[in-house]
């Protein structure tokens, strides 16, 4: 039986994930920049922004685990509420706290979001199924996208012209929208009946998801962890060094910097939107190729900051740079996440999705500090940083090759929940 993408609860959560996003990409990006204008370094930045991932990596399991227990729904609603509630509380604190504050405000929003994402990650099988699956994927990164491009444009021009203040009462808004939109969702949730106690019940399904990676799954592991690695020397390169390129070295405004960030949704846009194209030509196995795509574009990015005597020039490098290499991030993001959402039980996707996120993103924090630290060297030429960074993922990539080939085969595909109710 066919069914339509864009039914009731799925605009709903798209809808609803389009206000929260948008808040979520206006606070990160201004949180971000008024760390950095405030103490000018570089070290000081990463470290803050690695301190602040932390939660992600240790609250994420059990967000899964949380995810698979209660209904996600209502995951989602009181995560909203209380980011809201918690954007109002440190808006009045910062007036007196300062960058103490803001950093304070960073790590208790990540902690939230650690548990709000494997909520989203494992209704989306719920409410899209078969071929719809990968245009669902492909539309919440795309929705996501969208925020990541309005959100530090419109940010960057609040925070250049009216300062953080009106930052939070933009984040606040979204967020109490969101969770108000969110109570007319209906997701599929059986309850499954406790017969432990909370700690033990924890211990069990934290290694059933284990058991899973590890014994059943040992590609899909081995691939996380490859992919770990990328975020390591790639991605939190982007995280810490955009920032301190153009506002620092190259010495341009945060209006600019807004647009770069702009341009990362721009590119991922366009890789969710060719998402349902791409999959029908090029299967799991062979999207090692996006990753290489990405990596290359590292080597104008490095050929753009050897000197910053050419700012703007430097620039429309970067932008150009950051539009393709986040295609095809997008791409293989799109196309990994649908197989795995396919390989796993539905009754362990939330745990399972939320081992994925962890173990994707251990090494970004470290990556944070370390690109921190390189980037504030003095006499250390950004080109050179970048560069290392190239060669790192380049190597990773080719190792990636591999492991899809393996991961890829005889893999079952479990069915969803429309496609067991309707059996």
């Amino acid at each position: 039986m066919g069914y339509k993408l864009f039914n009731r609860d799925f605009t709903i959560m798209i809808v609803g994930q389009i206000m929260s996003l948008f808040g979520n990409a206006v606070m990160r990006f201004a949180l971000s920049l008024y760390v950095l204008d405030q103490t000018g370094s570089s070290s000081v930045f990463g470290m803050i922004l690695a301190i602040s991932m932390i939660p992600m990596v240790v609250g994420a399991p059990f967000g899964g685990i949380l995810a698979d227990r209660v209904s996600r729904k209502w995951i989602m609603v009181a995560l909203d509420y209380i980011t809201a509630l918690t954007i109002g509380i440190f808006g009045i604190l910062i007036q007196a706290g300062g960058i103490t504050v803001v950093a304070v405000l960073m790590f208790v929003l990540m902690i939230i979001q650690s548990f709000y994402q494997p909520a989203v990650q494992a209704s989306v099988p719920l409410l899209a199924q078969g071929e719809n699956l990968v245009r669902a994927n492909g539309m919440v990164i795309q929705v996501n996208a969208l925020a990541n491009l309005l959100g530090p444009i419109i940010g960057g021009f609040l925070y250049g012209f009216f300062g953080l203040w009106p930052i939070l009462i933009v984040g606040f808004g979204c967020f109490f929208a969101s969770a108000t939109m969110e109570l007319f969702l209906h997701i599929p949730f059986v309850r499954r009946e406790r017969k432990q106690g909370i700690f033990k019940m924890i211990k069990s399904d934290a290694g059933s998801a284990m058991r899973f990676l590890l014994h059943e799954n040992p590609s899909m592991l081995k691939l996380l962890l490859l992919t770990a690695a990328l975020n390591l020397f790639m991605a939190a390169m982007f995280t810490v060094g955009l920032p301190y390129l153009v506002r620092i070295f190259l010495g341009l405004s945060s209006q600019l910097y807004g647009f770069v960030e702009g341009a990362m949704a721009v590119g991922s846009i366009m890789g969710g939107l060719l998402a349902g194209a791409v999959t029908k030509k090029v299967r799991f196995s062979g999207s090692s190729k996006f990753l290489f795509g990405a990596t290359l574009c590292l080597a104008p990015l490095g050929l753009a900051v050897m000197g910053n005597g050419t700012p703007f020039a430097s620039y429309g490098v970067i932008l150009v740079t950051v539009v393709v290499c986040l295609c095809c991030t997008t791409l293989f993001t799109v196309i990994a996440q649908t197989f795995i959402q396919k390989v796993t039980p539905n009754e362990m996707l939330g745990k399972v999705m939320a081992f994925v996120t962890m173990f994707c993103t251990c090494a970004y924090p470290l990556g944070q500090a370390m690109y921190g630290f390189l980037f504030g060297i003095d006499g250390l030429n950004p080109a050179v940083v970048v560069g290392v960074a190239g060669i790192a993922s380049l190597l990773i990539a080719f190792a990636a090759r591999r492991t899809l080939k393996r991961f890829s085969e005889k893999q079952p595909v479990m069915p969803k929940a429309k496609e067991i109710m309707d059996s």
